[in-house]
């Protein structure tokens, strides 16, 4: 499986662990209390990225919103607040993982998940704030799975 989930849990929580990785292939355990899934924004630079994106996340119901840059992403930011953010590590204008600071700080419940056809951009990724990486490429199972381990509720298997 092609999913890194960051923990930012302090270490004195007593709960336990956010995520468990199945040793079965079956899919992740959930690291957030669940909720819906309404607004998200999708930055990246190939349109056929978002449109994928676009049409598994409208199966649960979600809105999105498409920026293909980082200064889009950054005027989506402004302009609305969203329940997740799909960002493409390499954009023609930056580094996605720039806009995770900016995600927090307007809509700290927001969860940032970073896209990269680069496995190696996974550690700065959740270093930089991602809660969840995905490389590229990614099916509907890796996306449904990634957004349930993130808390969102899904009507589709």
């Amino acid at each position: 499986m092609n999913i890194m989930v960051r923990d930012t849990r302090p270490l004195a929580d007593p709960v336990g662990p956010r995520i468990t990785l199945p040793e079965n292939g079956s899919s992740l355990a959930p690291m957030y209390p669940a909720r819906s899934i309404r607004n998200v924004l999708l930055v990246d630079d190939e349109a056929e990225i978002c449109q994928l994106l676009s049409s598994l996340l409208r199966r649960t119901g979600a809105q999105c919103v498409f920026a293909h840059t980082l200064a889009q992403g950054r005027a989506a930011l402004q302009a609305g607040a969203y329940d997740a953010v799909f960002v493409d590590v390499n954009l023609p204008d930056g580094l996605g993982y720039e806009l995770f600071p900016e995600v927090k700080s307007s809509t700290p419940e927001a969860r940032c998940i970073a896209i990269s056809a680069m496995d190696s951009e996974r550690e700065r990724a959740l270093e930089a704030g991602a809660d969840l990486f995905i490389s590229k490429p990614f099916n509907r199972d890796i996306v449904f799975d990634s957004i349930r381990a993130l808390g969102f509720q899904t009507t589709t298997p």
